[in-house]
């Protein structure tokens, strides 16, 4: 084979597996893109099946409404603070054995792989 034989057939085949990789990644940008309409779809959908089953509940006192919703929200804030700080207690480093750093100093260098 001659070297310009060589250099058509690395060039054909250089552009071969390119051509290919370009092409799958387009059609992978197509698919995540196509991806995109599935939740405006999934809500038309919901909204469809909702409307005629769905009737108007009659509206709560605003009032009524906005004294309960603080105790709410104050206990809820009370409940997740109280978990966060049990989480915290029982991930501290040290907290369940007793270990606790106290000083930290560099080590000497040692070549530790001929021994």
């Amino acid at each position: 084979m001659a070297l310009g034989e060589l250099f058509r057939i690395a060039i054909a085949d250089t552009v071969m597996g390119m051509g290919t990789v370009f092409v799958v990644l387009i059609f992978i940008a197509f698919i995540i893109w196509l991806l995109g309409f599935i939740p405006k779809w999934e809500e038309k959908r919901a909204k469809a099946a909702a409307s005629p089953a769905e009737a108007p509940a009659p509206a709560a006192p605003a009032a009524a409404r906005s004294a309960a919703e603080p105790q709410g929200d104050a206990e809820l804030v009370a409940v997740i603070t109280a978990a966060v700080m049990a989480y915290m207690e029982s991930e501290a480093p040290g907290s369940s054995d007793g270990y606790v750093v106290r000083n930290i100093r560099r080590a000497a260098w040692r070549h530790t792989l001929s021994e």
